[in-house]
């Protein structure tokens, strides 16, 4: 014990020198009339970053100033959401913490009142103050949304805080100072299962009253629109519709990332702690794993399960193939191209591409500003927008052709490319436009020269059901809706060609050529989260 009071000691006065250190920067800030969320901001954030930031052996959180003592507590796994929780309220300089959950939102709604409010004379903005959150809104029932879910998340730090001596886990390793990072909510939460149309402020509120329609289904039966799975067990079922709402059962308190399950906390933390002397090494790259579920589940990674219908690229994601469809296929697409430059006429395909394309082409010239070079002032704005990318350590390319001798190394993959395709005669990989690399043991990245497949993508490229071209563009389809949904069954609807005679059902297997339709869902950033193949649609 006297071990451990020392080195608490020790942390504390290693605090006490950083902030000594920090307080000519706070007084600048101060001085400079800067807004005052910002100052909050980032003295809460290396606060918090202290407080979380060492690794306990026994899962327990440094105590801070004038804050209670607080440990994880072990309680029965079937219990671990329900009892000894402490949730507690992180508003700024509200300590308030409790039990109840039902208590706690209540509470929480209360502090929409003590927004911290920017205004200027065009326009009204809404900051949060929950500790290391910092969000802006322009829209009041958005930041509402937003308070009712960090409540929300506050349940499920207090989950995964007692999971942490319940399910005997190591600590995190993550950076904690976007554990309160939210996703954003633009619009209010709505019920989509059939027949109902209930919208709610609350994502708790909004969780509850899914539950009730899984409650009373009869039969067992997903009614979420354009879904209809049918189950054989309620708690299955309630269990499904979770990938319908998003809903999530624990957090991890050091770094706030959100799980749908136990085992899911579990993985993410013994990923980081993985080492070679477990015993579970990849084959094919070497990475160690910490069980042998996570290397079956890493394993899968280098195995191509997807085909492109457009050319005989493979990949082992959705998420891949999608960005290999919007590059290599739909990269010179305008409709692709959303996010423009404001300083030129480039437009990217991606937020990180153009921020890519802003540092390389546009911040150089803000810097000769900022230097003197030019009497006009930089836009702060588009600083904050594009951020700095940290510089990382050069990776190290070697040629496994060359002799030992005379091995030669490049910086960059291209060069390496380059050398491999003049010197050796290399060739490019069947449906790859480009050379891969891994590394290796020594730290060095050399050429990938296996590809796996599964035997359903290989059969499917020997076949040549992978056709080679580019998108047809000169056929336009529309949608017609067949019948409503009910109960038991979703929507019907069929999807023809433009202009042409809608097909009668005696001719809809007709000798005609077929067209494969995938309907698609994406997220924000235009990556497949799940898509399902069409395969009775026809033209003439």
């Amino acid at each position: 014990m006297q071990g451990m009071d020392k080195q608490k000691l020790l942390r504390c006065a290693d605090w006490l020198e950083k902030q000594n250190d920090q307080e000519p920067k706070k007084l600048s800030l101060q001085n400079k009339n800067v807004n005052d969320i910002q100052f909050i901001i980032e003295t809460n954030a290396v606060r918090k970053k202290f407080l979380l930031a060492a690794a306990e052996d026994d899962a327990s959180v440094p105590d801070g100033i004038d804050e209670p003592q607080v440990t994880p507590k072990r309680v029965p796994l079937r219990k671990l959401r329900k009892e000894q929780l402490n949730i507690e309220c992180q508003w700024q300089a509200c300590n308030w913490s409790t039990d109840n959950y039902d208590e706690f939102q209540k509470h929480v709604r209360g502090h929409v009142t003590d927004l911290h409010v920017l205004e200027d004379s065009t326009k009204i903005e809404y900051v949060c103050l929950w500790d290391v959150c910092g969000h802006k809104s322009k829209d009041p029932s958005e930041i509402v949304r937003h308070i009712n879910y960090h409540a929300y998340h506050a349940r499920l730090l207090a989950i995964g805080f007692n999971g942490r001596a319940t399910l005997k886990l190591v600590c995190c390793k993550k950076d904690s100072n976007k554990r309160n990072v939210l996703p954003p909510l633009p619009s209010d939460h709505y019920c989509m299962w059939v027949g109902c149309s209930e919208k709610f402020d609350s994502i708790q509120a909004f969780f509850d009253h899914v539950t009730l329609h899984i409650n009373y289904a009869e039969p067992l039966v997903c009614s979420w629109a354009g879904c209809g799975a049918t189950f054989t067990r309620r708690t299955i079922l309630a269990t499904h519709a979770r990938t319908h709402t998003g809903e999530k059962l624990i957090a991890c308190y050091h770094c706030g990332q959100r799980f749908g399950c136990n085992r899911k906390l579990c993985d993410h933390l013994r990923r980081q702690n993985a080492s070679a002397s477990a015993g579970h090494i990849c084959g094919m790259c070497g990475q160690p794993c910490a069980s042998a579920y996570l290397l079956r589940q890493h394993t899968r990674s280098h195995v191509s399960v997807y085909a492109c219908t457009l050319c005989d690229m493979t990949a082992p994601t959705l998420s891949s193939l999608a960005n290999h469809v919007r590059y290599r296929h739909l990269g010179s697409r305008p409709e692709v191209r959303v996010h423009a430059c404001k300083h030129c006429d480039y437009r990217a395909i991606t937020k990180w591409d153009l921020n890519k394309h802003v540092k390389r082409k546009h911040q150089k010239k803000v810097k000769k500003k900022e230097n003197g070079d030019s009497a006009s002032e930089p836009e702060q704005s588009d600083e904050e927008e594009y951020p700095e990318v940290k510089k990382k350590e050069k990776k190290k390319y070697i040629c496994h052709m060359c002799p030992e001798k005379k091995n030669k190394i490049f910086t960059i993959g291209t060069k390496l490319t380059s050398h491999l395709v003049k010197v050796h005669g290399v060739q490019w990989p069947f449906g790859h436009s480009r050379f891969r690399y891994q590394i290796s043991e020594d730290g060095m990245y050399r050429l990938t020269t296996t590809r796996y497949e599964s035997l359903e993508v290989s059969k499917k490229i020997v076949d040549g059901s992978a056709v080679s071209g580019p998108i047809i563009t000169s056929y336009e389809f529309e949608i017609v809706k067949k019948n409503d949904a009910t109960e038991n069954t979703p929507n019907q609807i069929v999807i023809g060609v433009k202009g042409e005679n809608e097909p009668s059902d005696d001719s809809i297997k007709s000798e005609s050529q077929g067209v494969e339709i995938t309907m698609c869902d994406v997220d924000e950033h235009g990556n497949i989260i799940s898509s399902e193949v069409i395969q009775d649609v026809l033209y003439s």
